[in-house]
C-alpha cells in the first residue's frame, strides 16, 4: 500500500489524512493525540497537506431523505459532438440535487448521480437529459458502507 504514496507524505500524514476523512471535524486536540503529536504540529501538517494538493477542501455527507430527497438514482448519458456542450451548459444551471456528473472513458460518455423528491421530478430530469443522447438509468436500493478509502 505504501509505495503509492506520494514521496512527500509519510506515515504520520497518512494517518492524519485518514482521521480527517473518518471525522473532518475533529480538534486538533484529538487528532494530535491520536498521532502522538501536539495540535499546533498536526495543524502545520494539515496546512502542509493542504499547499500539495492532498487536502482539497472539507465536506459533509448529508442525509437526503431527512430533505426529502427519497430517489437516488445513477445514470449513463451517452451523447454526440452535437449535443455533449449543450448537455453541459444544461448541467451549469440544473436545478436538479446532482451529487456528481462524471465524464468517463468512451465518446462522450457521462455518469451522474442525482437525487430526487418525487418520481415526478425525477421521470422531468429524465425527459430533460434524454433529449442529449441516449439515458440509462439506474435505481439505487442500498448504499454499501465499509469500502477502504484510498488512505487506507
Amino acid at each position: 500500500m505504501w509505495e503509492m504514496i506520494p514521496k512527500e507524505l509519510d506515515e504520520t500524514d497518512m494517518k492524519i489524512i485518514h482521521a480527517l476523512r473518518k471525522n473532518g471535524r475533529i480538534s486538533m486536540t484529538e487528532l494530535g493525540k491520536e498521532v502522538f503529536m501536539t495540535s499546533q504540529a498536526v495543524k502545520n501538517r494539515i496546512a502542509r497537506l493542504q499547499d500539495l494538493g492532498v487536502v482539497e477542501r472539507y465536506t459533509v455527507n448529508v442525509n437526503c431523505p431527512l430533505f426529502g430527497y427519497t430517489i437516488h438514482c445513477v445514470f449513463e448519458l451517452v451523447t454526440d459532438e452535437k449535443t455533449r456542450e449543450g448537455f453541459l451548459e444544461f448541467m451549469k444551471h440544473t436545478e436538479y440535487h446532482i451529487f456528481h456528473c462524471y465524464r468517463v472513458d468512451g465518446a462522450y460518455r457521462f455518469f451522474l448521480d442525482a437525487h430526487f423528491h418525487s418520481e415526478k421530478s425525477r421521470a422531468d430530469f429524465i425527459r430533460e437529459v434524454s433529449a442529449f443522447g441516449r439515458l440509462t438509468t439506474h435505481q439505487v436500493m442500498e448504499e454499501i458502507q465499509g469500502l477502504h478509502p484510498v488512505d487506507e
